[in-house]
């Protein structure tokens, strides 16, 4: 990730992260089309779509900075409202919390997907309008994400 990333440094990071998986869609599941969303503060950041059956799964990107010397954390966090329209509209969904562009580490990337049993026991910060995700029930790695993603999933029988 990290040539793809210098080669696109004029982009945002929601930008950079779209062409990284559109290179692996290409290279690896070529019947996947990502679409980013046009309206900034939409809930959701991008949508995949298997062209051979329709199979979608959404997907939120979170970069992140670890802070005052942090070098991990017991918990990220999405917002509450986020959290609610996942649950009401997008709950076949990836959340993704990037540490790379911080770290110059490909393994500081991390990934969860939404579960509404689970979500519902996570610790919600009302004070701060924030749904707490332990880390240590995400899972980790770009290549990851992308196989559980679009060679794992959707593959398996839909009915």
């Amino acid at each position: 990730m990290n040539t793809e990333k210098e080669n696109l440094n004029i982009l945002d990071s929601e930008k950079i992260f779209a062409t990284t998986i559109n290179n692996y869609l290409n290279k690896n599941n070529p019947n996947w089309k990502i679409i980013k969303s046009e309206f900034k503060y939409c809930y959701i950041d991008f949508i995949l779509i298997n062209l051979n059956n329709l199979y979608t799964t959404h997907l939120e990107y979170k970069e992140r900075f670890y802070a005052r010397g942090y070098t991990h954390y017991d918990s990220y966090f999405i917002s509450l409202r986020k959290y609610q329209a996942i649950k009401k509209c997008y709950n076949n969904c990836y959340i993704v919390f990037d540490f790379t562009h911080s770290t110059n580490n490909d393994n500081e990337f991390y990934y969860i997907r939404f579960d509404e049993k689970l979500f519902e026991t996570f610790e919600k910060d009302y004070n701060k309008s924030r749904l707490l995700i332990p880390s240590n029930l995400c899972k980790t790695t770009f290549c990851n994400l992308m196989t559980e993603m679009v060679d794992i999933i959707p593959n398996r029988n839909l009915i």
